[in-house]
């Protein structure tokens, strides 16, 4: 990961010198933790909720025993918060139906605040040829392939329905 130095204070307190470097860094979870800091100090309370709710889901995450053990710090957080996001599109699905717009309207506000820590959506095009090409390196032929090809899949940039979908049509032929 590239890393950027910042700044470098020495603070002195009676006999010892302290020296704290802040780094800047281009990753998504550092990324978070600024924005935490950010909305924490504007009291943009909505938005810090969801902020802890991915730091947060990201802690259990990497430290439960199902985690995958080759997956980055940036895979493991993009995986969180396309969970997320596919909750709050259920919560949104499932408050419309129970005639509760308040609670749909603030599930949907959350639900923008995480698409803003995904990277840009692949379009249905994109997804297509990309598939193609995983099964051609992968060898699949039929639907029992299917699970093979999205193991190969390890782009964050598109959903995973989506993904499927276009697994299902190519090999379903």
């Amino acid at each position: 990961m590239f890393r950027q130095l910042v700044t470098t204070r020495v603070i002195t307190q009676g006999f010892l010198a302290r020296t704290y470097t802040t780094e800047a860094s281009g990753s998504l979870l550092a990324r978070l933790k600024d924005d935490r800091k950010t909305f924490m100090r504007s009291k943009q309370q909505p938005d810090l909720n969801v902020v802890k709710n991915i730091l947060s889901d990201y802690t259990y995450h990497i430290k439960s025993p199902n985690a995958p053990a080759n997956q980055s710090e940036e895979e493991a957080v993009l995986s969180v918060i396309q969970k997320l996001v596919k909750k709050r599109q259920d919560a949104i699905a499932q408050f419309t139906a129970g005639n509760r717009p308040e609670l749909a309207a603030q599930e949907q506000g959350e639900l923008q605040v995480l698409k803003s820590y995904l990277p840009e959506q692949m379009s249905a095009e994109q997804v297509e040829q990309k598939v193609k090409e995983i099964v051609e390196k992968v060898g699949a032929t039929t639907m029992k392939d299917m699970g093979k090809v999205m193991k190969a899949w390890t782009d964050a940039s598109a959903d995973k329905k989506m993904v499927s979908d276009a697994v299902k049509k190519l090999l379903g032929q």
